[in-house]
């Protein structure tokens, strides 16, 4: 999704693309097969643990293509990438830091994911701004009697979570 050319975009910075939302119904009533996330390691110094954040959420389907969610690299909206602009921004951090960056964790054996894997997804539901566009700071994963919600993180990345209402 990011290939595209957003110089001539309508559509406000905020809100999410008409190719994004269409990527939303494509996953419409798919079955979840597994989940994994992709985990910014931020280096401050060689010698400290890493600070953590969901760079991307990789939610796969019974369909050929999964669902990749990113915070995008500032933070700024929840949109869709293509797996190849996950690959090259790892390697780009790689090359900068002379050290792995990006690391994947399979999340779907974590208990917010075991509850719905193998489950339909009945839709993913959006905030609809004035404009009758969508905001893409939140989203809501609805599996029926389970929802979990995907939104941006106060301080970077995404958070993740059940929703309870």
């Amino acid at each position: 999704m990011q290939t595209n050319d957003f110089a001539q975009d309508p559509t406000p910075p905020d809100c999410f693309r008409l190719e994004e939302l269409q990527a939303f119904q494509s996953v419409e009533q798919q079955s979840l097969v597994d989940v994994n996330y992709y985990l910014w390691l931020n280096h401050a110094n060689a010698a400290e643990t890493p600070a953590r954040f969901l760079y991307v959420l990789e939610l796969i389907f019974d369909q050929p293509e999964a669902l990749l969610l990113s915070s995008g690299e500032d933070s700024d909206a929840i949109g869709i990438i293509a797996p190849e602009a996950l690959i090259k921004t790892a390697g780009q951090l790689q090359t900068l830091h002379g050290r792995v960056s990006v690391q994947r964790v399979n999340a779907g054996a974590l208990p917010l994911w075991q509850q719905v894997l193998g489950r339909k997804l009945d839709g993913i539901r959006l905030s609809r701004k004035e404009n009758s566009l969508y905001l893409n700071d939140v989203l809501l994963l609805d599996f029926g009697s389970r929802k979990i919600v995907v939104q941006l993180s106060m301080k970077d990345g995404l958070e993740v979570g059940e929703y309870i209402p």
